[in-house]
């Protein structure tokens, strides 16, 4: 029932305003969602403390889709004050160099799709930025087949709606099979 909402949602999807959950990652560089992208986007939120626990995600993910532009999201815990700079050293040491992620200091990820970072959430996301539908919990395979039928349903749904796309993607309802 979710993902049909999400889909309706898809075909009168504005570009959604995301700036806000625009962050800094490790390296000072900034990053979050596209607003002006095509195809799908997926964020992974998790605390800080247990990123290494969206390794199995994202594995899993790249196995359906690996072109699929993936961010990563460390909320910080509040419960003890601490700046950018010293988690982003840590991050830095503790991770490879190519891995991003983004430094929620403020958990305005959390807050804004009222997430539990205890535990790894997996938000989809369509090229404006618009929330598509969001998977919660530790991985296991039987919690994957959920999220990968959603992945290709929308991925489906998408390539359907791609300007230019032929009469056999194209939506029946358009004009002219285009």
């Amino acid at each position: 029932m979710g993902l049909v909402l999400c889909m309706a949602g898809l075909a009168s999807a504005r570009a959604a305003d995301v700036s806000f959950l625009t962050l800094r990652d490790q390296y000072g560089g900034m990053g979050g969602l596209q607003t002006d992208g095509d195809g799908l986007q997926i964020a992974i939120v998790v605390s800080a403390k247990r990123l290494r626990r969206i390794r199995p995600w994202e594995e899993a993910i790249r196995r359906v889709d690996e072109d699929v532009r993936l961010i990563r999201v460390a909320d910080v815990p509040r419960t003890a004050p601490t700046d950018f700079d010293a988690v982003a050293e840590k991050l830095a040491k503790r991770l490879p160099e190519d891995l991003h992620v983004l430094i929620d200091l403020d958990g305005v990820w959390v807050t804004a799709f009222d997430l539990d970072s205890s535990v790894p959430n997996v938000l989809i996301f369509d090229g404006s930025g618009t929330l598509l539908t969001q998977h919660s919990g530790m991985y296991k395979a039987r919690l994957f087949a959920p999220l990968e039928a959603d992945l290709k349903t929308l991925t489906a749904a998408l390539s359907r709606r791609t300007p230019g796309a032929g009469p056999e993607t194209a939506p029946p309802s358009s004009p002219g099979g285009r």
